[in-house]
């Protein structure tokens, strides 16, 4: 799980990126990614989930 946090964003689409360690070789599902504005979550923001295969 990773948690990201912003004062201010611009309209528009936005990216973070982040390094992490793979776990033992397979198949994995990475769930699907969700942002919203504390204080008015009607402004909010979904992704797709994906598939990572480790070998």
């Amino acid at each position: 799980r990773v948690a990201a946090f912003a004062s201010l964003l611009w309209e528009g689409v936005h990216r973070n990126d982040y390094v992490a360690r793979a776990p033992p070789p397979g198949n994995f599902v990475v769930p699907p990614t969700k942002a919203e504005e504390m204080y008015m979550p009607e402004t909010f923001g979904r992704g797709g989930s994906d598939r990572v295969i480790i070998e």
